[in-house]
């Protein structure tokens, strides 16, 4: 005698709100109408009616009736004498999904079954959810939103469909509707835009890019993708306010920026995301001589945008030279730049901070420099002493 196997009891899976509301309406006219969707196992037979619960108007059923009447009038064929809600909610009991949803938006489009039994067993959480899936999937016009959705595994989730139908077509791609929630979506737009115009962003190019995301991920976000595209800037959505044939200011954007930092061991890197925001602009000294980087912050009020020398450093985010930070200034002035001091005060003017207790930049800046030499020496003595150690392991072996 073989063995049986045991089936796991069937649970009743409750549901609220407005299809709530609205099968409570029906179960008034018809009873268990309430208790056929509780026990109802299937997830497509629960959101056909669900969507007919967002679609259907109750206090004006004759749309919907009609359509009944056209698409499957053999089910009302016995109901005629009864009020509109009890034909509404025998006609809902009788029909296939197909034929429902027929009667519902006026067509089934090819995917719209296969997507509803993949949204789970809870009504969406906004009705007109229901009405955007069907959209996506009737209209030619969002042939590729609907292919997206349909390219998802398992459980396809109301977000899923949100995002589908309000993201921008460069960034359709099975992995954005993964990581994205539906309140990124305008970043992403907007998103799009700028790396098209700051970065010379094809449809193409971003779609390479968002195939090189893991799929079938969650909890992740589209933060690592968008810090890609900073490094790949190569375009302003401004003039700069230094031209770019000044033979001594070289405007540095995108991976120039971490090039910059790699060589004057500085953290230009960090600037990409302000210099992508048009918030702020680095640009570096490249006549012969001393090196430095010189950073600007944008200002504006009203329809006026000046710009201030925010600050100037050498390598290793040192002060420069007294005669660097007077030569800067002068080219500032060229170009209407303003700014703070940029050099170390004199003799008579740090006399005359110590005498009311004034600490400028400057002073942290010596006390800090001194700190960082401090600190070279002490790296480099240690790497003097694991290295003897290993010549020393070495001649013993």
């Amino acid at each position: 005698m073989g063995q049986q196997i045991e089936q796991r009891p069937f649970r009743v899976q409750e549901f609220r709100g407005y299809a709530l509301n609205f099968a409570a309406r029906l179960e008034a006219s018809v009873p268990t109408t309430i208790l056929r969707l509780l026990q109802a196992r299937s997830h497509l037979s629960r959101q056909v009616f669900f969507a007919a619960a967002a679609e259907i108007d109750l206090d004006r059923p004759e749309a919907v009736l009609a359509q009944i009447e056209v698409r499957a009038a053999d089910v009302l064929a016995e109901f005629h004498g009864l009020a509109p809600d009890a034909r509404i909610a025998r006609a809902l009991a009788l029909m296939t999904p197909r034929t429902t949803l027929e009667c519902v938006f006026g067509a089934c489009p090819d995917g719209l079954l296969g997507l509803f039994g993949r949204l789970g067993s809870q009504p969406l959480y906004g009705p007109e959810s229901y009405r955007l899936a069907f959209e996506l999937f009737s209209r030619p016009e969002h042939k590729r939103r609907a292919k997206v959705i349909g390219q998802l595994p398992g459980q396809v989730r109301p977000e899923h469909v949100t995002v589908a139908g309000n993201l921008d077509e460069r960034l359709l791609h099975r992995s954005v509707l993964e990581r994205c929630h539906p309140r990124e979506v305008a970043a992403l737009n907007t998103f799009a835009e700028m790396i098209a115009e700051l970065c010379g962003a094809t449809p193409e190019l971003i779609r390479e890019s968002l195939d090189q995301l893991a799929v079938g991920t969650r909890g992740c976000k589209m933060t690592e993708w968008a810090e890609g595209w900073l490094s790949r800037q190569v375009h302003l959505s401004f003039v700069a306010p230094i031209p770019a044939n000044d033979p001594d200011l070289r405007l540095r954007l995108g991976r120039e920026l971490d090039d910059l930092g790699r060589r004057l061991r500085n953290c230009a890197a960090q600037r990409k995301s302000f210099t992508f925001l048009g918030e702020r602009l680095i640009f570096e000294v490249v006549k012969p001589g001393e090196q430095a980087v010189l950073e600007l912050l944008r200002l504006t009020t009203g329809e006026q945008v000046k710009w201030v020398c925010e600050d100037l450093r050498g390598p290793r985010n040192r002060r420069v030279s007294p005669e660097m930070a007077a030569w800067v200034q002068s080219k500032l002035d060229q170009y209407g730049i303003f700014y703070q001091s940029v050099a170390p005060p004199t003799a008579e003017e740090q006399a005359l901070h110590k005498l009311v207790d004034h600490t400028t930049a400057f002073a942290w800046d010596r006390q800090r420099e001194a700190a960082e030499d401090g600190d070279d020496d002490a790296d480099i003595q240690q790497m003097l002493e694991e290295l003897q150690q290993e010549i020393e392991h070495h001649e013993a072996a």
